[in-house]
């Protein structure tokens, strides 16, 4: 595996780029340690306070001063529970968390707004010799593969993932993780998040790259690497010669710095102590790896430079419309004819969408929560 480092960070880093942790009331601190299993409603609410990273100090004062309140209020009244209490301070979140990029969990809240229409397929009536999108046209209906269809389609590729040799390193080191950060939030009464997609989302990208068979995935925002591993294995499957190159700040675990341990902080993304960016990657396959540490804004045109093209982009880093149209321009510049280009958590804008519209080509929403634009 190639590394490739620039400054990490650390908790309490205010760079542009900074995985800043976001101070909670201390009754929100001890939700972690309070559901061991955190359901679906929980598991979006952490993937929303991931994205809270943001490099404005004035919308993290602003943030702050909102939820703090509202949960000193709700503990107060003391019959409300913490899943109810993380909901209701996520709807105090303004609607607006950029220009063009919302807060799901706010009552204002349209789909309608960012085209979140999960199973839709825009743009489906086009012409597409796109491979993976005629795999995915066979699922469905012309504009919408429904949910339903997946159930068959996810049991076998997840089948046939964890059959890939040393795909048990990824499932044990996963394992390892969620008792980690359960360990941190009983020890320091904090909210620590592990940053990574959901695993029907994590199969989905294995199956994509399976129908795609790049030569070079490039994606940017990876932490522990669920999705890393994920790709990593499809490659593996696919034959000797898929790379993956990725970006990633890494916000790594320091017990020695009390800023990783405030009570009553939920720490957006964290990956444990003396672990890097995209460790769930297998050992086996580290030589297909190349990491590079570091911002996106300021990493990625580099890269795209480096490359002599790219088949599969995935975007899992800043969710701001405006960051994520920048990182899919700069990727087009090398994006291959057949290529695609991913993206987590569709819900918050509507950046895939717009960016396919532009060049005439379909695009579809996973589950509302991936997006994928088929060149």
């Amino acid at each position: 595996m190639k590394v490739t480092d620039i400054p990490r960070q650390t908790a309490g880093d205010t760079g542009p780029a900074a995985h800043s942790p976001i101070r909670l009331d201390d009754s929100f601190g001890a939700l972690g340690a309070s559901i061991s299993n955190p359901d679906p409603l929980y598991r979006k609410s952490a993937q929303f306070i991931a994205g809270l990273i943001d490099p404005s100090r004035r919308l993290r004062r602003k943030l702050k001063r909102i939820i703090r309140p509202v949960l000193t209020r709700l503990r107060e009244r003391g019959t409300v529970v913490p899943r109810t209490a993380l909901r209701s301070a996520m709807e105090q979140i303004p609607l607006l968390r950029a220009e063009r990029t919302y807060n799901t969990f706010h009552p204002d809240y349209d789909a309608s707004l960012v085209r979140n229409f999960p199973g839709s397929i825009f743009n489906h009536n086009l012409p597409c010799e796109n491979t993976s999108f005629r795999a995915l046209a066979r699922l469905g209906r012309r504009s919408n593969v429904p949910n339903g269809a997946w159930n068959t389609v996810l049991r076998a590729a997840l089948a046939e993932a964890s059959s890939v040799p040393h795909a048990g390193q990824v499932f044990e080191r996963r394992a390892f993780v969620e008792r980690y950060v359960s360990e941190l939030a009983s020890k320091y009464r904090a909210h620590y998040v592990p940053g990574w997609i959901n695993l029907d989302d994590a199969i989905f990208l294995y199956w994509l790259v399976r129908q795609a068979k790049p030569r070079t995935i490039v994606q940017t925002g990876v932490c522990n690497g669920l999705s890393a591993a994920f790709m990593m294995l499809a490659l593996v499957k696919n034959g000797p010669e898929g790379r993956l190159r990725v970006i990633d700040l890494p916000p790594v675990f320091n017990p020695s710095d009390p800023a990783w341990t405030v009570a009553g902080t939920v720490y957006g993304v964290i990956i444990p102590e003396g672990k890097t960016s995209g460790w769930l990657v297998p050992d086996a396959y580290r030589d297909r790896l190349e990491v590079w540490n570091g911002d996106a804004k300021d990493l990625l045109p580099k890269m795209v430079d480096e490359v002599d093209s790219i088949d599969f982009f995935f975007h899992d880093s800043d969710h701001t419309y405006d960051h994520m149209m920048f990182e899919f321009r700069e990727v087009k510049r090398k994006l291959t004819k057949g290529g695609l280009l991913v993206s987590d958590d569709v819900s918050w804008n509507a950046s895939v969408w717009d960016f396919a519209d532009e060049f005439q080509v379909p695009s579809y929403n996973f589950k509302g929560t991936i997006g994928v634009a088929f060149f």
